[in-house]
């Protein structure tokens, strides 16, 4: 039993680093412009509908009401110091699978990749001509990265 989890947890260590170096000339930034202004103006809607009261509507973290904790912030800084290298395929299934914390998965996989092309408008990234689209794979070569 102890050989086995050994091996796997070999296997969850060494398999995304060696896919890691095998795509990271097909990585993109998300400064590159991986959503659409519209994409992003429907991710406002979605998220001041689901996320804004617990995230704030400055995607801070802070709540907007004063008798609720805080949140995550989902932009900015402080966003980028807790995302910093991770790819959007990461946050995208996180999101799905844990929130809105009272009704995880509730959305739809476009109002998730929509909620997160505004996290990004929000955090300075430029929109681009082609929406960011709900594929793991394709989320998995873009990294949230802070400009330099």
């Amino acid at each position: 039993m102890k050989i086995v989890a050994a091996v796997l947890v070999l296997a969850f260590v060494t398999i995304p680093v060696t896919i890691a170096q095998q795509s990271s000339d097909q990585t993109v930034s998300i400064w590159g412009g991986v959503f659409t202004r519209e994409q992003a103006n429907r991710g406002r809607f979605a998220y001041e509908g689901a996320c804004g009261f617990c995230h704030g509507s400055r995607l801070d973290g802070a709540a907007d009401d004063p008798d609720q904790r805080s949140a995550p912030p989902l932009a900015r800084a402080k966003f980028f110091r807790e995302w910093e290298g991770r790819s959007l395929a990461v946050l995208f299934e996180l999101t799905h699978s844990t929130m809105p914390e009272d009704n995880p998965g509730s959305l739809t996989d476009g109002e998730y990749a929509d909620i997160i092309a505004y996290m990004l408008s929000v955090s300075g990234a430029p929109s681009g001509e082609a929406e960011l689209l709900p594929n793991p794979q394709s989320l998995s070569r873009t990294v949230i990265r802070q400009q330099q």
